[in-house]
């Protein structure tokens, strides 16, 4: 009996991304716990790749529905412009995006199903993007806890790790009981802990490719400090402006166009960003002040958190994420790994 082989059927909770297990002896006997019939014939279904027999155990789309609304609402919540943040906002881009991430998933299940492995095409939709950069093939299983009983309902916590990524992270599956001897997964909770992991490791991994990329533009246009002043809510009560001078050393061989960046509250999955943009195509060089504004937005944790509790200066960040010369060309700091 092949360990990777028994481990799969477990990871088939990731099977949105088609991620193959490889995990340990240890975790193996603990999956053992787990109904073993169930797990046999899921693992014979999977051998044979016998997709029918297979969804008996396992509601592959029951995963894939659990896994969009997770990871697209923490993506959502991490990327999207706070100006621009409302409750229509949020629903809007989860519509947009959820066709794609559940349509690419069912592809990529069906084909990891029907045949072992997982292939993406040459030009990859957003879904796709996601699931092949996040290394996802490369998880490792290396823990699962004993099975634990709430009524006709089995619980258990499986502890994954990605090698490519570098992080953990933990799923929470629910069997249910079908007939006598046969429990199928049909639940799991966790999968936003997954695009968390994969949103810091690669911020990590992009700091480190962006560390001479930064010193470039430090020399451009080099941030020497900066003040911050509450300007008050709207008419309503609802959200809060901040003014923000910055103080700048400019110095550049070329005529420079746009100085484009973010004003960030907080860090990690707290973080709140808005981005800003400098017109310095008519402005002289050398030391200077430019003024930029932020919006405070309650639907967003570090904003609500600041607007309740005040704002240090420690709380807030400067970062310029792009240089724009005149002639069009452009100094940027990378926003994904390269190939």
């Amino acid at each position: 009996m092949n360990t990777k082989t028994i481990l799969l059927i477990i990871g088939v909770l990731l099977i949105l991304t088609g991620v193959v297990g490889i995990g340990t002896f240890y975790a193996y006997q603990k999956i053992k716990t787990v109904h073993v019939s169930s797990i046999r014939a899921a693992r014979q279904a999977l051998d044979k790749h016998d997709a029918a027999e297979f969804q008996k155990f396992v509601d592959v789309d029951a995963l894939i529905d659990i896994a969009a609304q997770e990871i697209l609402t923490a993506q959502i919540n991490a990327t999207i412009d706070p100006t621009a943040y409302s409750m229509d906002e949020v629903q809007r881009r989860y519509d947009s995006q959820k066709a794609d991430f559940v349509q690419s998933a069912k592809v990529i299940a069906d084909e990891f199903i029907s045949t072992g492995k997982v292939t993406f095409p040459q030009d990859l939709t957003a879904a796709q993007k996601f699931f092949k950069k996040s290394g996802v093939n490369s998880c490792e299983i290396k823990s699962v806890t004993k099975p634990r009983h709430e009524g006709n309902v089995q619980t258990a916590t499986v502890t994954f790790y990605n090698p490519y990524m570098k992080f953990s992270f933990e799923l929470e599956l629910e069997l249910t009981p079908v007939e006598e001897n046969l429990w199928r997964i049909t639940g799991a909770k966790g999968f936003d802990g997954y695009y968390a992991g994969y949103r810091r490791s690669l911020k990590r991994k992009l700091d480190s490719l962006n560390a001479p990329i930064g010193r470039q533009m430090d020399e451009i246009f080099n941030v020497k400090s900066f003040s911050v002043t509450n300007a008050g809510g709207d008419e309503y009560g609802f959200s809060q402006n901040l003014n923000i001078a910055i103080k700048a050393d400019v110095h550049s061989k070329e005529r420079l166009s746009k100085i484009v960046g973010n004003i960030i509250i907080g860090k990690d999955e707290n973080e709140s960003f808005s981005p800003f943009t400098i017109d310095m195509y008519q402005k002289p060089q050398g030391l200077q002040t430019f003024n930029v504004t932020k919006v405070l937005n309650p639907f967003i944790r570090a904003d609500s958190n600041a607007m309740k509790h005040g704002l240090r200066k420690s709380d807030i960040h400067i970062e310029v994420t792009e240089i724009i010369f005149a002639d069009g060309s452009k100094l940027k700091l990378l926003d994904e790994l390269p190939e």
